[in-house]
């Protein structure tokens, strides 16, 4: 989705100037949203409440900066055509800004918390557990973000009913799949906590899942992908041509 102008950024016609504005906004309100996304799966306990927060977050972020909240999620806009290279690099400097934001000031507030996410009292002890499960969970959750992002594909039709899909997608995944660690599929977030975690309490252990933590994601998006541009795509082409 595309970020508006919206009023706190008064504008003329000029693409320029226009551009500007936009990249004001995903500055802004994607650092914002992902901050809330973050600080979601901190302060909530269970998976269906931070689907809630997600829920809330694309309604309310994604029309002010397009709602990706996560690197992979902004790839895949990238590779689709949906935003460009240069905005594409602002969305990352803004999740990464988020991540960093909350892992040194949201983080310490919740630390005590069993849930916390990409925490683990036996850190490496299940590495090959805790990949396939980053994997599964992403490759699940980000072919149904790479299918509502393509415009010929998307399952649902209106904003809302998107927000809704992915939020159940996004709940679903984490249930059944982030058994290890609470994982948010987020890379930008995984750095950012266990970064922070590290240095106000000196548990570095925790920095050896960090690798797993950032490449499974990656791993599951780039099958995810896959799947998406050639398998289910073609597949989608063949039926509608007969």
């Amino acid at each position: 989705m595309e970020p508006i102008v919206n009023e706190f950024s008064a504008v003329n016609d000029d693409s320029i100037e226009k551009e500007k504005a936009q990249i004001k906004n995903i500055m802004l309100f994607e650092t914002v949203g992902t901050l809330l996304m973050i600080y979601g799966a901190l302060a909530t306990e269970t998976n269906f409440g931070v689907a809630l927060v997600y829920f809330v977050g694309l309604i309310v972020f994604g029309r002010l900066s397009g709602g990706y909240f996560n690197p992979i999620c902004t790839l895949i806009g990238y590779i689709d055509g949906s935003i460009s290279k240069k905005k594409a690099l602002y969305y990352v400097g803004a999740q990464t800004i988020a991540s960093l934001i909350a892992g040194m000031l949201l983080m310490p507030m919740f630390a005590y918390k069993y849930t916390l996410p990409y925490f683990e009292r036996l850190p490496s002890h299940q590495v090959f557990g805790t990949l396939m499960s980053e994997i599964a969970g992403s490759l699940i959750f980000f072919t149904i973000i790479q299918i509502q992002t393509a415009e010929n594909t998307k399952i649902t039709t209106t904003p809302v009913q998107s927000a809704i899909f992915v939020s159940v997608i996004y709940f679903v995944a984490r249930q059944y799949t982030a058994t290890m660690g609470n994982s948010l599929f987020n890379p930008s977030a995984a750095f950012g906590l266990q970064l922070f975690y590290g240095i106000y309490y000196g548990k570095w252990d925790q920095m050896i899942n960090l690798l797993l933590y950032v490449l499974g994601p990656w791993i599951g998006a780039l099958l995810a992908i896959t799947f998406f541009w050639k398998i289910y795509t073609p597949t989608l082409v063949s039926k509608q041509s007969k």
